[in-house]
């Protein structure tokens, strides 16, 4: 029998993760998450091998009490999928921004790497693999109004760069997974995020009223969480795992990334003079 811990377990992409593993009878999925309730769900729409673990990946000493629980059931883990995490959109210059950016830090960055430190013993016991979520946004160039929620995924891809050469001279994989817009709560958070900027803004009325229907439009098109189940599943299954694996990457943010910053800064204020005209024009029309 193999050992997995899934974090962000009661989420819709992490569930969809522990749901497809335990559907192989050599894996036991440690379904761990701060929601009860959603592991609950999660427990009733699977199987005996997935084990609910509450988890606040903020806390040492909710991660060492998991820690030993999986010790006492298992004694080892051989792999950590380290998925949970938070995102909002917001301003870098307004409102609250000091303690959104810390909260997020702290959930999407720190929590991973309290949980990776409290449980490698039971990965080293078992020679096992850990692989970190990052997301497109961790390699593509941040764009306005979702700065806070790139900042922790570059964090999280030094990390899991640092930590992958690290533990090389341990024999133990360490992989990164960068999804795309997939169909999950996130969207949620983002669209709530975006309209209470809009509500407060000081400055960025303009701006945010012309670029609101192209985020509408974005998220209104995510992928079907199978796709990044795939990839998770072949970062877990391969005997020699890939580094890094990308998965439905938004292809005009890949697209403009090599593109030198100065020009992509001129297209964003070119993209909002043209379209905020326009709808001024269209409004006297009106």
């Amino acid at each position: 029998m193999k050992y997995a811990l899934i974090t962000g377990a009661a989420g819709g992409l992490a569930g969809a993760c522990a749901e497809k593993l335990s559907t192989d009878e050599n894996w036991t999925v440690f379904a761990a998450d701060i929601a009860e309730a959603g592991l609950n769900d999660l427990r009733d729409r699977t199987n005996e091998r997935v084990i609910p673990l509450v988890l606040d990946i903020t806390s040492d000493e909710s991660c060492e009490a998991a820690a030993k629980k999986i010790e006492e059931t298992a004694g080892r883990l051989d792999v950590i999928v380290n998925a949970a995490g938070i995102h909002t959109m917001a301003s870098l210059v307004e409102g609250n921004i000091t303690s959104t950016v810390e909260k997020m830090l702290k959930i999407n960055v720190l929590g991973m790497v309290r949980v990776n430190r409290i449980m490698f013993p039971l990965v080293k016991a078992a020679q096992g693999r850990i692989i970190n979520f990052s997301s497109e946004c961790g390699w593509e160039k941040p764009q306005p109004f979702n700065a806070p929620y790139a900042i922790t995924k570059y964090a999280v891809e030094a990390y899991t760069i640092g930590l992958r050469r690290e533990l090389n001279f341990l024999d133990v994989d360490v992989v990164k997974i960068q999804p795309g817009s997939f169909r999950t709560g996130m969207h949620n958070q983002a669209t709530d995020g975006y309209q209470k900027i809009l509500e407060t803004t000081q400055y960025y009325i303009p701006v945010l009223t012309v670029l609101k229907p192209l985020m509408s439009t974005a998220l209104a098109h995510p992928h079907d969480k199978k796709y990044l189940v795939e990839t998770v599943m072949k970062a877990i299954y391969s005997p020699r795992p890939k580094t890094n694996y990308k998965s439905k990457n938004t292809w005009y943010l890949a697209a403009i990334d090599p593109v030198p910053d100065k020009v992509i800064d001129f297209g964003y204020r070119a993209l909002v003079n043209t379209g905020y005209k326009l709808m001024k024009k269209f409004g006297k029309d009106k």
